[in-house]
């Protein structure tokens, strides 16, 4: 009995690993004129499926208190759905850009939150242009980022070298609620075995894939099947590389909703 019990209960955890991968999306194209729509309509027809979406104003918040009429309809939108985190676009320069300047974005975002017409507040921030560790004096800076953006009310932290932490992995981690460690070609991504693209260093769920430039005829449900199978947190692909086109979210979406995971081989072709 204790055997069937053991063996039910790793069934059930293998399970609910496979049902944690969500979809990040770089939500970066202007809202108005109904881009967003395949977003909503995907968000609400998998309400199971975490959806990250960062959106990105002007590089950043912009220059002004809040955003333009469209973002805050946009956002306030997606804030109407429970399955929804929206994430504040900045940038750090792999670490070469004043911390200042950063915590005055992180602070820009933060104020949101005060606008009284609608819901237009962020859960968090995401950090582009993040370094991969190997140059080990700039975790201090990222841990000093990471902290004001919490003490901010903004409880969501996303870093992105676009490549996997060199060194100083458990510290990288534990400063972010994700990492994009592979930010590239959907062609170089089934070239190598996942592990020559991440770290080895567990944090499998604290983990992020994007794919860019992926072939129209390409399959989406089996790299997202093989995320799903790895434990990853998040996963994204998109036909192009500067992250307009939003066709792809529906597939990518139905793919995570998928119940059963299976092992598809090192490749996921």
């Amino acid at each position: 009995m204790l055997h069937i019990l053991s063996f039910l209960c790793a069934m059930l955890a293998l399970a609910h690993r496979a049902q944690s991968t969500g979809v990040i999306v770089p939500l970066y194209s202007w809202p108005g004129t109904d881009a967003w729509t395949t977003v909503y309509e995907s968000v609400a027809a998998h309400p199971s499926v975490p959806f990250y979406l960062i959106i990105n104003p002007d590089t950043g918040p912009g220059t002004t208190e809040y955003p333009e009429e469209s973002y805050i309809t946009g956002i306030s939108k997606l804030n109407s759905y429970p399955n929804v985190r929206v994430l504040g676009y900045t940038y750090t320069n792999h670490g070469t850009r004043a911390k200042s300047e950063v915590e005055k974005d992180i602070a820009a975002y933060a104020k949101w939150a005060n606008y009284a017409g609608k819901d237009i507040s962020l859960a968090g921030i995401f950090f582009d242009l993040t370094p991969n560790g190997e140059d080990q004096s700039k975790l201090d800076y990222f841990q000093q980022l990471s902290a004001t953006t919490k003490a901010s009310s903004l409880d969501m932290v996303i870093f992105n070298p676009g490549a996997k932490i060199l060194a100083d992995v458990p510290d990288w981690f534990a400063a972010a609620d994700f990492i994009v460690e592979y930010e590239n070609t959907y062609a170089n991504w089934v070239a190598l075995a996942p592990s020559e693209h991440l770290s080895a260093q567990g944090n499998d769920a604290k983990k992020a894939i994007i794919l860019n430039q992926t072939p129209v005829d390409a399959s989406v449900g089996n790299v997202v099947k093989l995320a799903k199978n790895m434990g990853l947190g998040a996963v994204y692909l998109t036909y192009d590389d500067n992250y307009m086109g939003l066709s792809s979210v529906s597939k990518i979406a139905v793919a995570v909703s998928q119940r059963k995971a299976r092992h598809i081989g090192h490749h996921g072709h």
